[in-house]
């Protein structure tokens, strides 16, 4: 029992901890997930260089690998600090509030971190501008519109989808915008911003005067560029199709593409647009603890710089 003791109470082991909670952190976001969202599938041609299709960051926090290393970090940490406060009332030794409440900071962030990894509820949700979502027994929102904007190259600059809440069925905050990086929180559940797709339909003239319809995602070969039909440009009543060239599996050019203009033995006939967003509603039971691990720690530091200075003053 003693070497036991020594062995979980031992600063190596919390270095050695440490260290692998960190290289396999770093390591998950280069592991490619069990499936992509809609998002990558629909807006990226198959085989193209360089694109990224999403990581395993996510489900490694929830793994066995990940809940092990920090169910025994905790026991080491609950061992140091219970072995620190026993010797200090055999020695008698002065308090030190500071780095007792950093240690017991640290088991509560690792206690609300193991919650939200067992417990966190992670839905991926997609909407067009009228529909609704149930969130909690309580609480739904209904998209009332959604904005997309991109870059010249036609990359993604901005998602904003504007909501009203609604609690048991009437609304209690109307034309709430939720941006990237800007949830909306509700009692129980926060809603983020994930992805934009574009279902639109383009119907496309042929050289021979026969319609052909496409939508995102579908392209066609002209001599040696492949046109891959990537998104749509402008609103409603001047859209334009968006083409991506490719040429040996790499994008050389983009093409904005208005209805009665061609490209190759196409034309563009008209165009009937169709947006989702993609929102993502986060329980997490967790995250209360893991703020009052922040406030504790904070405040345990704090105490221990100022406990410092007054040993250095005197």
């Amino acid at each position: 029992m003693n070497t036991l003791y020594r062995f979980f109470k031992s600063v190596r082991l919390a270095i050695l901890l440490i260290l692998l909670i960190l290289v396999l952190s770093l390591a998950s976001t280069f592991v490619p997930q069990g499936e992509d969202s809609a998002f990558y599938r629909s807006h990226y041609p198959p085989g193209a260089a360089g694109l990224v299709t999403g990581t395993g960051f996510d489900h490694f926090f929830s793994s066995a690998p990940f809940l092990v290393l920090v169910a025994l970090f905790a026991l080491n940490l609950g061992t140091c600090t219970v072995d620190r406060l026993v010797r200090r009332l055999r020695t008698r030794a002065p308090l030190r509030l500071g780095p007792d409440l950093v240690h017991v900071a640290l088991l509560v962030l690792v206690v609300g971190g193991l919650v939200s990894g067992l417990a966190r509820h992670d839905t991926f949700v997609e909407m067009s501008p009228g529909q609704q979502a149930v969130l909690t027994p309580h609480y739904a929102i209904r998209l009332v519109s959604l904005e997309y904007s991109t870059y010249e190259n036609g990359a993604p600059r901005a998602w904003v989808s504007t909501v009203d809440v609604l609690k048991d069925g009437t609304v209690e905050r109307s034309a709430v915008p939720i941006r990237v990086n800007h949830p909306l929180r509700l009692t129980g559940v926060s809603v983020y911003q994930s992805s934009w797709e574009n279902q639109s339909t383009f119907v496309f003239r042929d050289a021979s005067g026969q319609r052909v319809s496409a939508g995102i995602g579908q392209g066609f070969q002209d001599g040696e560029s492949y046109w891959y039909l990537a998104d749509s440009t402008g609103n409603q009543a001047s859209s334009k199709a968006l083409f991506q060239e490719y040429r040996d599996n790499r994008m050389v050019s983009t093409r904005a593409v208005a209805v009665e203009e061609s490209l190759g033995p196409y034309t563009l006939v008209s165009i009937t647009p169709k947006m989702l967003t993609g929102l993502r509603e986060v329980t997490d039971p967790g995250f209360t603890t893991v703020i009052a691990a922040v406030a504790l720690l904070a405040a345990g530091l704090t105490l221990t710089f100022a406990q410092r200075d007054r040993r250095e003053s005197k």
